[in-house]
């Protein structure tokens, strides 16, 4: 960041510290709304885990347990 006329060292400090964090705010933001529409474009595509009929799978004690949903 180049100097400012009238601004102490201190201040320059302060003002480029500023500038850096709000960059970096804006940065932040910019990839959370890319990754929320990351997120909301694959569940658009996301089938439902367990759709509905008769299931079959195994306790822990690798006994046969029939689910319907």
């Amino acid at each position: 960041m180049p100097s400012i006329n009238g601004l102490s060292s201190p201040a320059m400090d302060y003002a480029s510290e500023a500038y850096s964090a709000s960059l970096s705010k804006v940065a932040q933001q910019q990839k959370a709304e890319q990754e929320l529409t990351l997120l909301e474009e694959a569940a658009k595509s996301v089938t439902p885990a367990a759709s509905s009929g008769s299931h079959t799978t195994t306790d822990n004690l690798g006994q046969n347990i029939n689910i319907n949903v």
